[in-house]
């Protein structure tokens, strides 16, 4: 299997992982009432990925490669406070990163976990490296 790390520290910042299609789109809870509960289940299955350069122009998705929430590891919040908002949970502005390297602070994802988008990470195609090295 193959795991994603930071390109610029190369730090592995994903469990190991393997390619997928994307999934379609999850449909909202039924009957939730509390807020946390409006929070879709994780888009991605746990160890895949799955390309997603094109998202739908009203999805609120930003382009690049999406993954399960709990297979990033090695990430943080971005220290920029705006980057991170939501109403139930988390999601950014403006597709902007919202996720960096623990070790080097390189902007690497988007966080999405809000009533109102995917519960997934979009890792920047750009800022990630795939390896299939074993360490």
């Amino acid at each position: 299997m193959a795991r994603f790390l930071c390109s610029a520290c190369r730090r592995p910042i994903t469990a190991p992982v393997r390619k997928i299609p994307l999934p379609p789109w999850k449909e909202p809870p039924e009957g939730a009432t509390e807020w946390y509960e409006r929070i879709k289940e994780p888009r991605m299955p746990r160890g895949t990925y799955a390309a997603n350069h094109r998202p739908g122009e009203f999805s609120g998705e930003p382009p690049g490669l999406v993954i399960h929430p709990g297979d990033a590891m090695g990430t943080r919040l971005h220290p920029d406070a705006s980057r991170i908002t939501g109403c139930c949970g988390i999601n950014t502005q403006g597709g902007l990163p919202n996720l960096v390297c623990e070790g080097c602070g390189a902007e690497l994802a988007v966080h999405q976990a809000d009533c109102y988008t995917e519960n997934q990470v979009t890792l920047v195609a750009e800022a990630v490296i795939l390896s299939y090295a074993d360490d």
